[in-house]
């Protein structure tokens, strides 16, 4: 049985200015044409801040969103025109015979790179009031992070997406020292690596661990380089291992192979098909190999997990 149809209204357009008649607007268009009552089903407020040429990303992260957490979402993409500060509205709806709720939100705003830090200012009053605020910085670590600052002052909850990180090792380090002051921040990258971890983790159960000194090599690409940083660091933790990066591996947004070496064990995990095949072999044993298969999570996926996980 299929669910609750869901209605989209037209995009409207309105200056920055007169973006709160505009939200009015909005709701008028969600009303039924026949006799029926319009509600907002929303349970957050989402600010999505991405360069201009990722923009579809953006959109189709927060159209994913809104099917498990309806929400306001503010879409910023930056390197907007100077001379264009107009707002693009638009509403989507889910439908129970006369009754529709309003999952979904979209004030879009293309944002000159001068004029990030007037952006908190102007969501500030546009935030449904009592809902949670997270904000999606799906774009490279700012040169100058006051306008991150500003807008993550207005938020509960910070998520970022590190794959996006132009000089990941001093980037994530950040993210770190964030962490430390108190911030709540999560990271897409993360979320992306928890096959692995799980692989790992099964690989250690085929054999007594005895803690002894630890080799391991990870392979990745260009686009997986900040998730390699992460899993190094977990390893290191996690088995006190020396880990070394090769980043002569394919165009995946994780791992492509990891090689673990700790006394007569040897463990050997690598992307096939999209599981990822381990063997473990012992002194004693070369056991059979086995599979875990990847996360198939789009990034509005692992943007909702993010935010459940608060």
């Amino acid at each position: 049985m299929s669910g609750p149809a869901l209605v989209r209204t037209e995009t409207s357009r309105a200056p920055w200015t007169q973006i709160p008649d505009a939200l009015r607007r909005l709701w008028r268009a969600c009303l039924p044409e026949q006799k029926g009552d319009v509600a907002r089903a929303l349970t957050i407020n989402l600010v999505g801040v991405a360069e201009a040429d990722d923009g579809d990303t953006l959109r189709e992260a927060i159209d994913k969103l809104q099917r498990r957490t309806p929400c306001r979402a503010f879409l910023l993409l930056l390197g907007g025109d100077d001379d264009a500060r107009e707002a693009e509205l638009m509403a989507t709806s889910r439908c129970h015979g006369d009754l529709r709720d309003i999952v979904l939100e979209s004030i879009l705003l293309r944002v000159p790179l001068a004029a990030i830090d007037q952006m908190p200012g102007l969501v500030r009053p546009l935030l449904v009031n009592d809902l949670p605020t997270h904000l999606f910085w799906a774009a490279p670590w700012p040169a100058s992070p006051s306008g991150l600052d500003g807008l993550a002052r207005l938020c509960d909850h910070v998520v970022v997406d590190s794959r996006r990180f132009r000089s990941a090792p001093s980037e994530l380090q950040r993210l770190v020292d964030r962490r430390t002051r108190g911030e709540r921040l999560s990271d897409l990258s993360w979320l992306r690596l928890r096959p692995w971890r799980r692989a790992m983790a099964e690989c250690f159960e085929r054999f007594p661990w005895q803690r002894q000194p630890a080799r391991a090599t990870v392979v990745h690409g260009k686009d997986a380089t900040a998730a390699a940083v992460l899993f190094a660091e977990w390893l290191e933790q996690r088995l006190a291992a020396h880990v070394t990066l090769d980043g002569g591996g394919g165009e995946g947004s994780v791992p492509d192979a990891v090689r673990l070496e700790t006394g007569p064990v040897s463990l050997d995990l690598r992307i096939t098909k999209q599981q990822i095949v381990s063997h473990v072999t012992t002194a004693e044993h070369c056991f059979l190999p086995f599979s875990v298969p990847l996360s198939k999570g789009s990034d509005g996926d692992l943007l909702a997990a993010a935010i459940d996980m608060l």
